[in-house]
């Protein structure tokens, strides 16, 4: 009975919704925290900096230090957001730094979009994905298919700018996940993933989440089911007390 009771909390469908856009604009240039929750507090943004092994470590909450989330103001809507530090998500000297962005539920993969500004991909050639001039962002992503990375390369091929003819908006991206379920798969879901610079830096602006579904919860009836169920195996596996066994011998 127990067994069943579990199993029918675990397979209650969860709720879908879409979370929209979340822009980042708290007035004023200011740090923010070690956490940053959002979409009513099913995101939750954290800061990680001091990452030595630039490229290792994917899909892990805790690679280098934790840090905070800094937010930098700009009056022109194509400039700065939030990164791990007050010249955004930096990475240099050898030591990567990465924002973590940990959902309480989960979101499909290709419903998914992040905008980030300052973001320059240089022009030099690719190695193992990586070009080594100007910005080297990556991604990672904790999916139901698994832990993907996502190369610099890969990155453009996803990238669209905002080309109004100024630098600010040759350098502001929208970054559309959905291109990347050609490696994760169609029904790829996401509970978490990370933005890390390698070198250079980078602010996030927007972010955009769609098909989002929320952690399932038991409905009241299940939860009772279970609490029954248990009270049922503690009352069958109690001990038998001394009265009890020598009531039972001297009937025999």
């Amino acid at each position: 009975m127990f067994l069943a009771c579990v199993l029918i909390a675990a397979t209650k469908s969860r709720a879908q919704t879409t979370l929209g856009w979340n822009t980042f604009d708290y007035g004023v240039s200011s740090t923010l925290g070690p956490t940053v929750s959002i979409f009513g507090g099913e995101l939750d943004i954290s800061s990680r900096t001091g990452i030595a092994d630039t490229y290792g470590g994917l899909g892990s909450l805790w690679n280098g230090t934790a840090g905070n989330v800094e937010y930098l103001h700009d009056s022109n809507w194509l400039v700065g957001g939030i990164g791990t530090s007050t010249n955004g998500i930096r990475g240099d000297l050898g030591s990567a730094s990465e924002l973590v962005f940990d959902f309480h539920g989960s979101a499909r993969l290709d419903s998914l979009a992040l905008t980030m500004s300052g973001l320059s991909f240089g022009s030099s050639a690719y190695d193992k994905g990586f070009n080594l001039s100007g910005d080297d962002p990556m991604l990672w992503f904790n999916t139901s298919n698994g832990v993907f990375n996502i190369t610099e390369q890969e990155v453009v091929s996803a990238t669209s700018f905002f080309l109004d003819g100024t630098t600010a908006g040759a350098e502001n991206g929208y970054v559309d996940f959905a291109y990347f379920t050609s490696k994760m798969g169609l029904d790829a879901t996401v509970t978490s993933f990370g933005l890390r610079e390698t070198q250079g830096n980078v602010w996030v602006k927007d972010i955009y989440v769609g098909d989002y579904s929320y952690a399932p919860v038991p409905e009241p009836g299940s939860a009772l089911l279970i609490i029954s169920g248990a009270l049922l195996i503690l009352r069958r596996r109690r001990p038998q007390t001394s009265s009890s066994l020598s009531s039972r011998l001297a009937v025999g």
